[in-house]
Formats: C-alpha cells, sequence, structure tokens
C-alpha cells in the first residue's frame, strides 16, 4: 500500500512539473511510432530472457518543450525463448514527455497492460524513457531512447529495452 501512494505521489509531482505551463495545442500533433528490444527479469525466482516492443503515441504538444498524451504498445515480455511463459501484453496509457535541454528528451506514464493470449492478467505499470531527440524544428525527426517498464503483476516483471522510432509532427 505504501508503495502505490508513494508511486501515486510520484506521479502528481511528474504531472504538475511537466504541466506547468499553459496548455494550448502549439504546434499541434505528435505521432511516435517506436520499436525496440531488451531485456526482462520478473521479480524474485522469476524468469528473464529477451523482449520486444512495438507500438505508437500519440501526442498533443502543450507549449515548448512538453506534451502528453496515449500510447498503445504491444509487449513480449519474453520474445526469444519458447520455454519461457507466454507474457504478451497491450500496453495502453497516459503518458507525459519533455525535452528539458536541446537534444534529450524524457517522459513518464502510468500505463494499463492487458493480457493477449495464454496472459490472461490485466496488470497496471509504469513506463519511463531517456533518450536522444536531435534539435531539428522539421515535421520528421528519428529518435533513439531506453526504456524501463515495470509491471506490477503476479511478480513485478521490470522490462528495460533500447528503443527507436520516428517523430512525425502534423
Amino acid at each position: 500500500m505504501i508503495a502505490k501512494l508513494f508511486v501515486i505521489r510520484c506521479m502528481g509531482i511528474a504531472v504538475l512539473s511537466m504541466l506547468s505551463v499553459p496548455t494550448w495545442a502549439e504546434k499541434g500533433i505528435l505521432i511516435r511510432p517506436h520499436l525496440g528490444m531488451g531485456y526482462s527479469k520478473a521479480s524474485g525466482e522469476g524468469a528473464s530472457g529477451t523482449s520486444t516492443h512495438i507500438g505508437s503515441r500519440f501526442l498533443l504538444n502543450v507549449g515548448g518543450n512538453k506534451s502528453y498524451g496515449l500510447e498503445v504498445t504491444y509487449i513480449d515480455a519474453y520474445a526469444r525463448q519458447d520455454d519461457k511463459p507466454d507474457t504478451e501484453y497491450l500496453a495502453v496509457g497516459i503518458v507525459l514527455e519533455q525535452k528539458p535541454f536541446e537534444s534529450f528528451n524524457m517522459g513518464i506514464g502510468t500505463i494499463g497492460y492487458l493480457g493477449i493470449g495464454d496472459n490472461t492478467n490485466n496488470p497496471f505499470g509504469i513506463v519511463t524513457n531517456l533518450g536522444w531527440e536531435p534539435e531539428y524544428k522539421g515535421n520528421i525527426t528519428p529518435y533513439i531512447s531506453f526504456r524501463s517498464e515495470l509491471i506490477f503483476d503476479d511478480s513485478t516483471l521490470q522490462i528495460n529495452t533500447l528503443s527507436a522510432g520516428i517523430r512525425f509532427r502534423f
């Protein structure tokens, strides 16, 4: 219970700090498709292995270097291991992003994970990303980021991936 309150408090602070300017759409909509591969590990004596994800973020720019929106991502926690549990999710949630420095981007979000296939669990979790996005004012920009997810399922699942994608600005 204390951990949940801590997470809620941290999310509240993140929301207030990232949306501390008036919320108007300055430059329209951002669409950020991404894909990545990395490592997943369940808590305790749980399984570990290679994970993959593919999805997109649909964001509204709210002034300067800040944006918020919706993420929809397919995650396979043990993509390369046939002997591991079938742990696949459709992740849907709210994300906040900002670029505090010229080419450095960061984000955080609360995500609902919907079990797919043999996985019938529907846990919640937190996703964060730290990455590089060039300071380019065009409508199409590449980016790369380190993505970290904590999924609070039967055992806590931590997924760390290297993610790459393209930002489209409309």
